[in-house]
């Protein structure tokens, strides 16, 4: 089955459609770290419109993995979601390595969420995570340096 353009891909009610490109980079990963990917995709669009209103976020491909970037004229720094073998039963939210996006929400939510050095949050495959502290570290990284 393809995702692109499939309605089994929406996200609470999103259907913006995968780019060609990063719909084969979400059929590459297993099932159960593919739906927790697309529900993160989900997540970032949402916190996206929500911050600075319809189509204002570009959806691509860094490193191979999907990306998201806050248009130019609204700052931030992008964020890319991957999963790999070594990852285990977690996938990761990537920020620049060189934003404080990392340090600023480990002091916030330290306790409730895992993170890798300074450029990675982890959030487990399946099972319950904390939506509200992956959304505010979202918005962080889409209006950080603004």
């Amino acid at each position: 089955m393809s995702l692109e353009h499939s309605k089994d891909v929406s996200v609470k009610g999103d259907d913006t459609p995968l780019p060609q490109d990063v719909a084969a980079v979400f059929e590459s990963y297993p099932a159960d770290k593919r739906v927790r990917l697309l529900e993160l995709r989900g997540l970032i669009l949402d916190c996206a419109q929500r911050l600075f209103g319809p189509a204002s976020v570009t959806e691509s491909l860094k490193w191979g993995e999907p990306s998201y970037r806050p248009l130019p004229k609204h700052g931030g720094t992008t964020v890319r979601l991957h999963w790999k073998p070594k990852f285990g039963d977690q996938v990761g939210l990537f920020v620049h390595c060189q934003t404080t996006v990392i340090s600023e929400m480990r002091a916030l939510y330290g306790d409730v969420l895992s993170f890798d050095g300074n450029r990675c949050l982890w959030i487990p495959a399946m099972g319950a995570y904390p939506r509200d502290a992956v959304e505010h570290f979202v918005s962080e990284a889409f209006r950080y340096g603004r």
